[in-house]
């Protein structure tokens, strides 16, 4: 799991990770970071604020399913978590988690409302377009020339609008 993305994920709107991401990138079985987690000693508030401990669905013997333990945790939590792993590794990989979430955070909050302001518009313009295009075939013509760059530009709106880790070199639109 070189690629951080694949351990940072967003969660409705709250980017988390959980304790097997955890145990994989830090090459500890998941019962021993399970441990660490039961053994933290933080308030209530901050663990209900920063941790969800729930059941998923795994694989196991024979084709056959067992329900496993696993939390869920916000960066505070992970931070939190990892501050008590040891090691160069722990150490490295502590920081680049850190740099992982700001980079996305970062990315969510440059993203704001004028992509959403460019996607209404396009969307006021397309539903116009069809509409006079429905009056004759002119007009329908001209619906046939717009509907490329409407279908064009709704997609490059879309791939802006969904955030990545790392952000790809900024092309001009």
């Amino acid at each position: 799991m070189n690629d951080l993305s694949e351990f940072v994920v967003l969660n409705d709107t709250t980017l988390t990770t959980d304790s097997r991401r955890v145990a994989k990138h830090f090459k500890k079985l998941h019962k021993n970071v399970l441990r660490a987690f039961d053994q933290l000693d933080c308030s209530d508030e901050f663990r209900r604020l920063n941790f969800e401990p729930t059941l998923i669905e795994v694989p196991g013997p024979n084709g056959s399913t067992r329900m496993e333990r696993i939390v869920r945790m916000t960066k505070d939590g992970f931070v939190f978590l990892a501050m008590g792993f040891r090691g160069s590794k722990a150490a490295r990989i502590k920081e680049a988690y850190i740099l992982a979430f700001n980079a996305m955070a970062e990315q969510l909050q440059r993203i704001g409302m004028s992509l959403w302001d460019q996607r209404l518009e396009l969307e006021k313009k397309d539903a116009t377009s069809f509409m006079w295009a429905s009056f004759g075939s002119k007009l329908m013509l001209n619906r046939k020339h717009e509907l490329p760059d409407i279908r064009e530009t709704r997609e490059r709106l879309q791939h802006d609008m969904e955030p990545g880790l790392f952000p790809t070199t900024a092309t001009t639109h």
